[in-house]
């Protein structure tokens, strides 16, 4: 068989599409000793397959032993007890801590009454720094501004890129105007 014909059933190989006895063709030109240095990457997959095919099974009963054990065996639970234990142990925990917390800042906030005048401070000073807060803000809005004009000199700048591009095309345009009369005329000579 030439090195040809045993490319092409390498090919239908890879494909799936042998036969049983194309396969056995491959198998027997690949356990030769003088293998093509192109077809070698193949020879370990073949060989592998030759010798597969001579072993044998020690205890043809082997399959079936091994799937009644597997039968017998328990089925071991996922979670255990113990660590559904520790998981429910740990959430009861949290509820607790959650509920402890509550109650803590839930007594905290009705034993202050605060009078108007500590009322009217606070507002005050709260005023105070939204104001102060306002104006820092509009100080920061001032210099985004001048990111949007600067923005917007680079969406000019990119219309100019696309000026330079126009003029290097009109550029290609004159060289041809330039070699047109070679182009059209590549003797030389002129017409009547």
């Amino acid at each position: 068989m030439n090195f040809t014909e045993i490319e092409q059933l390498i090919g239908k190989f890879y494909e799936g599409a042998t036969t049983p006895e194309e396969e056995r063709q491959l198998r027997e030109f690949f356990s030769q000793e003088e293998i093509p240095p192109h077809l070698a990457v193949h020879a370990g997959l073949f060989r592998f397959y030759e010798e597969s095919e001579k072993e044998t099974i020690p205890d043809p009963g082997f399959e079936d032993k091994l799937l009644a054990r597997l039968g017998e065996t328990p089925v071991i639970p996922l979670y255990s007890r113990r660590k559904q234990f520790v998981y429910l142990a740990g959430m009861a925990a949290a509820f607790l801590l959650l509920v402890g917390l509550f109650f803590t800042f839930r007594n905290d906030v009705l034993r202050h009454s605060y009078s108007d005048k500590e009322a009217a401070a606070a507002y005050m000073n709260a005023q105070k720094a939204l104001l102060l807060l306002s104006s820092n803000l509009n100080t920061g809005l001032d210099q985004v501004q001048r990111l949007d004009n600067f923005q917007h000199g680079l969406d000019h700048a990119a219309k100019l890129q696309n000026f330079q591009k126009g003029l290097d095309n009109m550029n290609k345009l004159s060289k041809f105007y330039q070699y047109q009369p070679f182009i059209i005329n590549p003797d030389g000579k002129t017409r009547p």
